[in-house]
C-alpha cells in the first residue's frame, strides 16, 4: 500500500491569498502525531560526511563562533549554546524529501532545499533575516521564535566571523513551537530562534530567482535571435527640432520602445525555466540496467505547456515534446517513479535529454 503524502493542515487558498510573501503565519499542529525522521545522532552522522554543506554555530556571554564541515565527533563535545546546521538534507533522507509534499500548492521550482538544525538548549543562529520563504518545522524539543521587523540591504548588520547577525533587534512578535508546529516567515523580516530544549528543526525554505539574472537571460536569449545589422528608427521623434546636442525626451522614449519592442517580439518565454533550474544537482551516468527511474534529487525539473507542445527545463537545459507527456513528467516533478522503458517508447528524445541532463537515477 503507497504510504499517505504529509499535508499541512492548514487552508491553503486563504493563505495564498492573505499571508504568502505578507506577513508570518504560526500554524498550530500543522502536522497532527508527526514524528521526526532525524535523531539529533543521525543529523550528526550527516555532518561528518565530505559531500555535505553543514555548519556549526556557537555563542557564550555574546561571543559567536562559526565553523563549517565536515566535522568529526569531537567538535560535538563542546559546553557553550550550540546549533548545528545541515542544508540539502531531502537529498539523503528519503522520509525528509517527504516533506516538500506538505507545500505542493507551492509552484515546486521555487523550493530550494530542506535544512535541519539541531540545537543544545539556548542554541540559535542570533537575530538575522533571509531572502526566502521559511516554513519553520519543529521536529523535537521547543523553540522560541521572536520576530522583528522588516529588512532590506540597508538595514545595519555586524559580522560575526561568518555570521552576518542585525546590528539591532526589536521583538513585535513571539511564538513557542513544539512537534509538528510550523511557523511561515516571509522574505526579509527578521527573526531569532532560540533552543528551549535539545531540539531539531526542519526549515523548508522556497528562494525566488533575482530579477537582475532573469533580466540578463531575456536580453542574452533575444540577442541570441536578432539581426546585428538592424538600426533605430527614428520616425516621429524628430519632428520636433532639437538644440544642437541635445537628446530629447521623445529620442529616449523612441529608443526605449524599439528595445522593449525587439524585447517581446524575440520573447518565447524559455528564459524563465532556464533560469529556475539551472543550479541543480545532476545524477551519475543512468545505468543500462535501470528498469524504474525517478527524479534525482537535487535536480530541478520544470515544464511550461502550449496548446501543441510541451517545453522542457532540466537543470539549466530545454526541450520540446508533446503534450501527451505531461502526466510522466507530472509523475517526475512529485517525486514518483516511472518504468524506463515506457518513457523511451513514448519519446525517445525526451528520454535521452532527461538522461543526458543529469535529472533521472534508477532504483
Amino acid at each position: 500500500m503507497a504510504s499517505r503524502r504529509l499535508t499541512f493542515q492548514f487552508d491553503e487558498q486563504a493563505f495564498l491569498e492573505n499571508v504568502w510573501q505578507r506577513r508570518p503565519l504560526l500554524i498550530k499542529d500543522a502536522l497532527p502525531n508527526w514524528r521526526s525522521p532525524l535523531t539529533a545522532e543521525e543529523l550528526a552522522g550527516l555532518s561528518l560526511e565530505a559531500g555535505t554543506d553543514s555548519r556549526l554555530i556557537g555563542h557564550n556571554d555574546g561571543v559567536w563562533e562559526f565553523n563549517t564541515g565536515p566535522f568529526s565527533s569531537s567538535h560535538f563535545d563542546r559546553s557553550d549554546a550550540w546549533t548545528l546546521l545541515v542544508n540539502g538534507v531531502e537529498q539523503w533522507v528519503p522520509e525528509v524529501a517527504a516533506l516538500k509534499d506538505c507545500l505542493r500548492f507551492l509552484p515546486n521550482w521555487r523550493f530550494d532545499d530542506i535544512m535541519v538544525s539541531y540545537a543544545v538548549e539556548g542554541g540559535g543562529v542570533g537575530p538575522h533575516f533571509d531572502r526566502y520563504d521559511v516554513f519553520l518545522l519543529q521536529g523535537s524539543g521547543t523553540r522560541l521564535w521572536r520576530l522583528g521587523e522588516w529588512c532590506d540591504e540597508s538595514t545595519p548588520r555586524i559580522d560575526h566571523g561568518g555570521l552576518n547577525l542585525l546590528e539591532r533587534f526589536q521583538t513585535a512578535e513571539e511564538y513557542e513551537l513544539g512537534p509538528g508546529d510550523v511557523l511561515y516567515v516571509p522574505p526579509g523580516l527578521a527573526h531569532w530562534g532560540i533552543a528551549q530544549s535539545d531540539c531539531l528543526t526542519y526549515s523548508l525554505g522556497f528562494r525566488a530567482p533575482r530579477v537582475v539574472d532573469l533580466m540578463a537571460r531575456w536580453v542574452d536569449k533575444a540577442l541570441e535571435q536578432m539581426d546585428p545589422e538592424i538600426l533605430l528608427e527614428d520616425r516621429s521623434s524628430v519632428e520636433r527640432k532639437p538644440r544642437l546636442g541635445e537628446i530629447t525626451v521623445e529620442h529616449v522614449e523612441n529608443a526605449r520602445q524599439a528595445v522593449l519592442n525587439a524585447l517581446q517580439a524575440l520573447d518565447d518565454g524559455a528564459w524563465l525555466g532556464e533560469v529556475v533550474t539551472e543550479s541543480g544537482d545532476h545524477a551519475e551516468p543512468l545505468s543500462p540496467l535501470a528498469k524504474t527511474v525517478c527524479l534525482y534529487p537535487g535536480a530541478r525539473l520544470a515544464w511550461e505547456s502550449a496548446e501543441e507542445s510541451c517545453r522542457v527545463f532540466a537543470n539549466g537545459e530545454q526541450h520540446l515534446t508533446r503534450p501527451t507527456l505531461l502526466p510522466a513528467l507530472q509523475k517526475l516533478c512529485c517525486g514518483d517513479t516511472l518504468d524506463y522503458a515506457d518513457l523511451e517508447q513514448a519519446d525517445p528524445d525526451l528520454c535521452a535529454f532527461l538522461v543526458s541532463s543529469g535529472v533521472l537515477v534508477g532504483i
